[in-house]
């Protein structure tokens, strides 16, 4: 009976401490690495490239900014938005970089440090090779399918309208594929993405959504939690000095971001 107590406290104990060191290993000032999320699949902001390696304009954002801080960045790739802000709650990556979108409704929940972008009072809604006659807004999506990742900023002005048919792609390559093969009517991107898909194939037709002054972007910002306040102005300081520095626009032209 002694034994058996033991080797349950025992257990707890290695538990206990098994999760001290983990919340220790998650303390932004604990050492000089920085474990960062995001998911490849979203170009030209991450993608993979032929040799397996994440790249694109955040991951050259994200690494300068490592260097500007002395810290080593641990990439980690989580496959979709929901992934990402699962992780980030539950204290598993420091931060998110991801070409996320500032919005009013995020900022209430979590903090966004600006490194990119201007405010955008529209959004994309894409078709394969014709707008149909009767669509000259999002009101006349009424009844009709549209591709949208689930928690996006597109995603939650389209929950707006009850009468359109949501259907969720955790890829963005996804929803392209979805119009392109008749699987939904359109699909509801970011401008950066809709520019790429149309640059790819001229196929691709866009109808500007204009969005609610609440719905409207302040550009793309990396994501923290809002308690973790000594990270949130330490990355605050190096994007503005690689924005200062012109790191910022030298990257937007490598990726053709413009």
């Amino acid at each position: 009976m002694k034994l058996r107590l033991y080797i349950i406290l025992g257990f707890l104990l290695i538990v206990t401490i098994g999760s001290y060191l983990t919340l220790q290993n998650l303390t932004e000032e604990d050492n000089s690495t920085l474990v960062i999320g995001t998911a490849s699949g979203y170009a030209p902001w991450v993608s993979m490239n032929a040799s397996g390696e994440l790249e694109g304009f955040d991951i050259d954002v994200i690494n300068a900014i490592g260097l500007k801080l002395n810290k080593k960045i641990i990439l980690k790739d989580l496959g979709s938005m929901s992934s990402l802000l699962i992780a980030l709650n539950q204290n598993k990556i420091y931060a998110i970089i991801w070409g996320m979108s500032i919005t009013q409704d995020r900022l209430n929940n979590i903090a966004m440090v600006h490194y990119q972008g201007e405010t955008d009072k529209s959004y994309p809604l894409i078709f394969w090779q014709k707008i149909p006659d009767n669509i000259k807004s999002i009101n006349d999506m009424k009844g009709l399918t549209v591709s949208v990742e689930p928690a996006s900023t597109q995603d939650i002005v389209l929950s707006k309208y009850k009468n359109i048919i949501k259907i969720a792609t955790e890829k963005v390559d996804d929803a392209l594929l979805n119009i392109q093969y008749g699987k939904t009517n359109a699909a509801f991107v970011e401008l950066p993405i809709a520019k790429k898909f149309k640059n790819k194939f001229p196929e691709i037709q866009i109808l500007d959504i204009p969005l609610a002054q609440e719905d409207q972007v302040q550009g793309v910002g990396i994501c923290i939690k809002l308690n973790n306040t000594k990270l949130i102005n330490k990355i605050e300081t190096a994007a503005q000095e690689l924005k200062q520095d012109g790191t910022i626009k030298k990257l937007e032209t490598k990726w053709n971001m413009s």
